[in-house]
């Protein structure tokens, strides 16, 4: 099965949709990949679209700055990366990625909750909040080196925007679903940036969860 793509990065663009996943850019996914297949579940189609706004040089530079002196005390703006949409959707409508770090004690603050009606959801050692077009989700990296200190101080924050929703009727599979892309997409970072605790390295399962207090 073939996925069209067509991937802008720094200004190039490209319509290989067979290179290997190996190769090392989150974003590009092969079309036998596992988040290749949680993405068409999730987008009903088969013939994707890929922007790319930041590679995977970009991500582990910015996160691995954020976590020197003074990072650890402030939340790491998010880095976006990709987005994906439906080959033949235009405009604004898309499913898009971003990452950073969030400070653990603030994790839990009404601050940092999405807005309109939120379900809480666990997945493997992740906890994961979610309205009808956001998920987010959250897990402990623990860095190697020099860094892991800093990392001990805040957590791995991935989401994913889905305004390809908006205005619709939102099933709880489709949240599900989206969840389950978020999870092995954050996989991929992780991978990235070198998380020695190994997280979400289950098959994920997406369960509910109770309201976390404030």
């Amino acid at each position: 099965m073939v996925v069209a793509l067509a991937i802008a990065a720094s200004g190039c663009t490209s319509d290989d949709s067979t290179e290997p996943q190996a190769r090392g850019e989150l974003c590009r996914l092969a079309p036998d990949s596992g988040e290749s297949g949680a993405l068409r579940r999730l987008l009903g189609e088969k013939d994707v679209r890929t922007d790319i706004s930041n590679d995977t040089d970009d991500l582990t530079e910015s996160m691995r700055e954020w976590l020197e002196p003074g990072g650890p005390e402030r939340s790491a703006l998010p880095l976006r990366m990709c987005s994906y949409r439906p080959a033949k959707t235009t405009g604004a409508r898309m499913v898009s990625l971003e990452f950073g770090w969030l400070p653990r004690e603030g994790a839990g603050s009404k601050a940092g909750t999405l807005p309109g009606k939120v379900r809480h959801y666990t997945v493997d050692d992740a906890a994961v909040q979610a309205n009808d077009t956001v998920s987010r989700l959250t897990v402990p990296c623990r860095m190697p080196g020099d860094l892991e200190k800093a990392s001990q101080k805040v957590l791995l924050q991935a989401e994913a925007s889905n305004t390809l929703l908006m205005g619709t009727d939102v099933r709880q599979k489709t949240i599900d679903q989206q969840i389950t892309f978020l999870y092995l997409m954050t996989r991929r970072a992780a991978e990235a940036l070198g998380c020695e605790n190994d997280p979400l390295a289950k098959k994920p399962v997406v369960e509910p969860s109770p309201v976390p207090a404030a």
